[in-house]
């Protein structure tokens, strides 16, 4: 499988229906069954199954300005990445149980400008 010219993945979560790597990069990349937003490129287009959809055609998600992953974690129809920081936790997906930790009901991720700084960060509280 390729996830772009010269790219490695060095972690990668599976879940049902679909997956995500971070790359050598630290960027993410995801792809599979796309419904709620889980691969997190602003639609709800699946990817993955068509050789034109993979390698330097698969978006990186845009986890926001300056932004990489640390971790990954894919779940039913949902994605959380810890950050750069090591503190900070970003999901995207379904959330019609709030199960992305963002105070709301709203999917993220499968519409155009949900993600980047867009997407707010999960308030775990402090420290």
């Amino acid at each position: 499988m390729s996830l772009g010219t010269g790219r490695t993945a060095k972690a990668i979560a599976v879940g049902n229906g679909h997956a995500c790597a971070i790359l050598d990069d630290n960027s993410v990349k995801c792809w599979g069954y796309n419904l709620d937003g889980q691969l997190g490129i602003g639609d709800t287009r699946n990817r993955g199954r068509n050789p034109s959809e993979m390698g330097d055609a698969l978006p990186a998600v845009n986890l926001g300005t300056g932004r990489s992953a640390q971790a990954i974690e894919v779940g039913n129809f949902r994605t959380c990445a810890v950050l750069d920081d090591d503190k900070t936790v970003k999901c995207w997906g379904q959330n019609k149980n709030g199960e992305l930790g963002l105070g709301d009901t709203q999917n993220r991720g499968d519409e155009p400008n949900e993600m980047g700084d867009a997407l707010p960060v999960v308030d775990l509280g402090t420290n």
